[in-house]
């Protein structure tokens, strides 16, 4: 196996500002004959759910109602 040369600057720049500011996501860095050929940031956004939301409840109608049976 041949010596790998340690990565440029200018990568390691580019790296950096794919990482910047992510709160939730990824960086995927591909690789191809020990070289790198592409960088891909997936940025995911979170939605804040408040506990009223998250419930089983009728919105309509503030609660749940009972069904009618047969």
């Amino acid at each position: 196996m041949s010596k790998l040369s340690p990565p440029s600057p200018e990568l390691l720049q580019q790296i950096s500002e794919a990482i910047a500011d992510l709160r939730y996501g990824t960086v995927q860095i591909t690789v191809h004959n020990a070289r790198v050929v592409q960088i891909d940031r997936i940025e995911r956004v979170r939605l804040a759910v408040s506990p009223s939301e998250d419930s089983p409840t009728d919105r309509t109608s503030g609660g749940l109602r009972p069904t009618a049976g047969p």
